[in-house]
């Protein structure tokens, strides 16, 4: 019980926060507590000086634990500058009371100094501004304290003690702004490397996943797997590619590739495509998912044909001998990611299946679709009819070839 009231104290507010900028928070509900914690330590000693200043301790005591259970709250309600500043106000007027109340250098004036050495964690680097104020502030406070002490408290120090005494004291706080600064420049560089590569990984997974599924992988360990009753899948692939890897060097063959798929990563987002992934010299691609699109099917047949045309130039360019087979197919897909290592977004269906063997039974330089490719598209594109082929699982599956763009009339 005690544990799980713990962790949600500690954690209140987090999940509302930017993941770089967290541990602001965390330490900011860790500090409320310890606070708390101590005060009530103090409780048997308010108790024991009872008749002398105790009583007037134990209410300082109470209301100080009163006010800062409203910190977790107001960070729970992402209220995070407002949770700090409540804090530090808390803390301030606990020990300006604390000090007046007693009337003796009972040393409580330190506990600014630990403040100044904790306001580097306190803050994030755009809240900077706090982060100096504050620990100016309680440097100073430190020291008007000390002035205090030696104006208006009786103590036992003749005037060179007294002097040495306080001299001490500047240096201390001198030490602790030196040491606050030194601290908040490590963290600063420590943050802002973390957040590098936050967004460094963050890239890396985008480019393996999309980026709906890449959030939901982030922020939950549950399986993802979706239906998509109406999706559109592409399936591209080099043919004579084989013989061509004897006729050129790795690097040759590479750069090849490189260029082409690169370029088919360019037409697949400006038509709103889903890049799905490359094995070997094949190319998939995926419209109408994650994000659920009614255009999927017209999509994928202007990329296809612009894929063509591309893969066109770019073997004039480099005098290649090559084709390229393109097959579309649509229905309902299932997509999601199977394992745990080396992860990849898939989908499986007849869809996928069909637009496979489009492929696979094309022709090259030619683009083959399904009957249902055709229906959702024929306003918008020429089709030239092949008839029936055999596929298999599927049995005869009547297909078409896109051969482009209908001509604007009128």
């Amino acid at each position: 019980m005690l544990r799980r009231f713990l962790k949600l104290w500690v954690w209140a507010g987090i999940a509302r926060y930017p993941n770089e900028y967290f541990t602001p928070v965390r330490i900011t509900n860790i500090i409320a507590f310890i606070v708390i914690l101590v005060s009530i330590l103090q409780i048997p000693s308010a108790i024991w000086f009872w008749q002398a200043q105790g009583a007037l301790q134990l209410l300082i005591t109470s209301l100080t634990i009163t006010s800062l259970i409203w910190v977790p709250i107001l960070n729970h309600n992402a209220w995070y500058l407002a949770a700090k500043i409540w804090l530090i106000t808390v803390y301030i007027i606990n020990l300006i009371t604390t000090c007046l109340l007693w009337q003796l250098d009972l040393y409580i004036h330190f506990f600014y100094l630990l403040a100044v050495i904790c306001c580097p964690f306190f803050f994030t680097e755009r809240d900077s501004v706090y982060k100096w104020c504050f620990s100016i502030l309680f440097c100073g406070l430190f020291i008007v304290t000390e002035i205090y002490y030696q104006a208006f408290v009786q103590q036992n120090y003749d005037t060179a003690q007294q002097s040495f005494k306080f001299a001490s004291a500047c240096l201390l706080a001198l030490a602790s702004i030196l040491c606050s600064y030194h601290i908040q420049k490590n963290v600063s560089k420590s943050w802002r490397k973390l957040a590098h590569e936050r967004k460094r990984s963050e890239q890396l997974l985008l480019n393996i996943l999309p980026n709906s599924i890449a959030q939901r992988l982030k922020n939950s360990n549950e399986p993802i797997a979706d239906y998509f009753a109406q999706a559109s899948i592409l399936f591209a692939d080099i043919q004579d590619f084989t013989p061509l890897c004897k006729k050129r060097t790795p690097q040759q063959l590479f750069e090849i590739l490189n260029q082409i798929f690169c370029r088919f990563d360019e037409l697949s987002m400006k038509h709103g495509l889903e890049k799905i992934k490359t094995s070997g010299d094949g190319y998939m691609a995926a419209g109408g998912l994650p994000v659920v699109n009614t255009q999927h099917a017209i999509q994928c047949c202007y990329c296809a044909l612009d894929m063509q045309h591309e893969f066109k130039r770019i073997c004039q360019a480099q005098n290649l001998k090559i084709g390229l087979r393109i097959g579309i197919g649509c229905g309902e897909v299932v997509a999601g990611i199977i394992g745990k290592s080396k992860f990849s977004y898939d989908m499986w269906g007849e869809a996928v299946n069909l637009a496979s063997r489009m492929e696979s039974h094309g022709q090259s330089n030619k683009i083959q679709t399904t009957e249902s490719t055709y229906k959702l598209t024929s306003s918008s594109f020429d089709f030239a009819i092949r008839g029936k082929i055999n596929v298999k699982g599927v049995g005869p599956v009547t297909t078409y070839w896109l051969t482009g763009r209908k001509q604007q009339t009128g």
